[in-house]
């Protein structure tokens, strides 16, 4: 028997999701971020925290050579330091996302 490769999807896959900025502000996780090489309107970018479950999801941004996740906001139930996230990005022809993230320190 063959090794199984990754299934095929609906969507081809265009990789990592950067992050831009993170921070605990209020109460609140706040995120931006961005999918670099991929210049398109009409996708949706997703907030998760994997830990509670919560998650919110905005409208992306076109950008030049570049899609733009603005700020995404969830409730912060955890300590900034053990809050950890990913964002996903989706559209009718692209999907991306990022690697679990914890947020940055504060400066």
């Amino acid at each position: 028997m063959s090794p199984e490769a990754t299934p095929p999807t609906d969507e081809p896959f265009n990789g990592q999701i950067l992050i831009v900025t993170s921070e605990v502000r209020d109460g609140r996780l706040e995120v931006t971020a961005m999918v670099p090489q991929v210049a398109e309107s009409g996708g949706l970018c997703t907030l998760t925290v994997p830990s509670t479950g919560a998650s919110v999801t905005t409208q992306a941004s076109e950008g030049k050579e570049v899609t733009y996740c603005g700020v995404m906001s969830v409730e912060a139930v955890e300590p900034a330091e053990d809050l950890a996230f990913t964002v996903s990005y989706e559209s009718s022809t692209t999907r991306a996302e990022s690697s679990l993230t914890t947020v940055e320190p504060a400066a």
